[in-house]
């Protein structure tokens, strides 16, 4: 138990180190994450290749060991025959093509530092992802999601205090060197959509812990004197928090991260309806609307409706722009791709448009990935992606009580990503993929019999793993009532 108590503690280290640390745009602020999470797998241990799991993981190592032969050099005559076009780009990037001719060996991406540095990146995240993963069958979704939530308060203050004191620094006093003219940072995301995607996650995954507390008791003869228990100071914290990080996320007028969280509460509410019944859906609807509508007076609604205005004519152009320069270099690198992380190096050369403004993320995340992982890396991606969905369907399937609500919530926030990385590329940044990765090991850890994270009076219990003699059917109530001791 303290073990699991250690993980979920280096768990919202993390996620915290990520986001605040500038959201790790530096690699510097990426340097501790891989230290610590090979620390966490040292102390772990975490199962991997379970029968469970078979084929999520050994997809997930195919994935991780297709970025890694980008990087091993091979015969020019082998480059040629996957990717004809690879030394024509090559040659174009480099300074004096006529003197620098491309050698007989190299490897297949074009920027093999950055595709090293995604490479270390991605197992740090695998890493993380299988210790939380196993840390989350005994304990942690209660801390982990409560960690969540006192952060997200904290970015929401950060976003709206710097919105009005220092509204081009991030922390008042950092400055930004950016394309963009007039830059405006929000906490510390220097993109409005980079933001938006860690609210789409943090803010569904803080309303199941929510809801993981609250439905329960509302169940039996008195469901009213039950939300009244269940109301209590740390209920009131999380609503606040929902609130803030709504209003934050309106306040940003990111089109694709409101669109996200719509489609993120939607799938929450659908999959709640069958533990909530007719009329506790009808109530749980109208709180999120009563959400949306207390958070409306955070933004410019002139200038939402100006943005949601010309989404097609003018942002849709550009967006158009980008997508067709990105299929231009991924048609051409089908097989192998650029190379993780070298698609801002290889747009230098696929850009047909203005230079006024540089494409380095293609603004649709499946996109993006086709073009610097070609099949190579796509195919296994894709098969890890189905067999999670598989995976995540079975269990919410099988959960009742408590766990469903945490599973629920983390599942609604991949939804909503998953809808708006189809017009941005949010996951890129080091925060928003550690939130996603831990987000992925709550939607799919394997429960420990029935309610393996019991309510008691208004507090989520988590109890280790019952003795192989006790049932695994037992209700809330029996599994644990309000005062008792936690057993092993």
């Amino acid at each position: 138990m303290r073990q699991a108590g250690v993980t979920s503690t280096a768990l919202v280290a993390l996620i915290g180190w990520t986001l605040f640390a500038f959201a790790g745009a530096y690699r510097w602020t990426v340097v501790p994450v891989v230290l610590l999470a090979a620390a966490m797998v040292i102390g772990v241990r975490p199962r991997t290749l379970t029968p469970q799991a078979r084929l999520l993981d050994a997809a997930l190592l195919a994935s991780a060991a297709a970025i890694s032969l980008q990087l091993v050099p091979v015969p020019s005559s082998f480059r040629h025959a996957f990717s004809p076009t690879a030394d024509a780009v090559d040659r174009a990037l480099r300074v004096g093509s006529a003197s620098s001719p491309v050698g007989p060996v190299g490897p297949l991406t074009l920027d093999p530092a950055s595709t090293a540095w995604a490479l270390a990146t991605a197992l740090a995240l695998l890493a993380v992802f299988w210790t939380a993963r196993t840390a989350f069958e005994r304990r942690g979704l209660r801390e982990v999601s409560r960690g969540v939530a006192w952060m997200g308060l904290a970015l929401a203050a950060i976003v709206f205090v710097q919105r009005f004191a220092s509204p081009r620094h991030i922390y008042g006093f950092w400055a930004l060197i950016t394309q963009t003219p007039d830059p405006r940072p929000l906490g510390p995301f220097v993109n409005r959509n980079d933001l938006a995607t860690w609210l789409v996650l943090a803010i569904p995954m803080v309303i199941g812990y929510s809801a993981a507390r609250t439905v329960p008791q509302l169940r039996g003869e008195r469901p009213l004197a039950g939300l009244v228990r269940a109301f209590d100071a740390r209920a009131t914290t999380l609503a606040f928090a929902v609130l803030l990080m709504t209003a934050a996320l309106v306040a940003s007028l990111s089109r694709s991260g409101l669109t996200g969280l719509a489609a993120a509460l939607t799938t929450l509410a659908v999959l709640g309806r069958a533990h909530l019944g007719r009329t506790g859906s009808r109530a749980f609807a109208l709180a999120l609307l009563a959400v949306l509508a207390m958070a409306l007076p955070f933004a410019n609604v002139a200038a939402l409706g100006g943005r949601w205005g010309d989404a097609l004519p003018a942002d849709m152009g550009s967006r158009v722009a980008i997508w067709q320069d990105s299929w231009a270099m991924a048609r051409d690198f089908f097989t192998t791709g650029v190379g993780v992380g070298a698609f801002e190096r290889a747009m230098l050369v696929y850009q047909r448009g203005s230079r006024l403004m540089f494409f380095n993320h293609a603004h649709n995340e499946y996109l993006q990935v086709l073009a610097e992982g070609g099949l190579l890396v796509i195919v296994p991606a894709a098969v890890a992606v189905l067999a999670g969905i598989v995976a995540a369907a079975r269990a919410l399937r099988r959960d009742s009580g408590a766990v469903f609500w945490f599973r629920a919530g983390t599942v609604s926030g991949l939804v909503g990503v998953a809808i708006q990385s189809v017009w941005d590329t949010g996951l890129r940044m080091p925060a928003n993929g550690m939130l996603f990765t831990v987000a992925v090991a709550m939607a799919l850890h394997r429960s420990s019999g029935g309610d393996h994270h019991a309510i008691g009076t208004g507090h989520v219990r988590e109890p280790l793993r019952s003795r192989p003699s006790a049932p695994t059917s037992s209700s809330i109530s029996d599994v644990h009532r309000p005062g008792s001791h936690r057993t092993g």
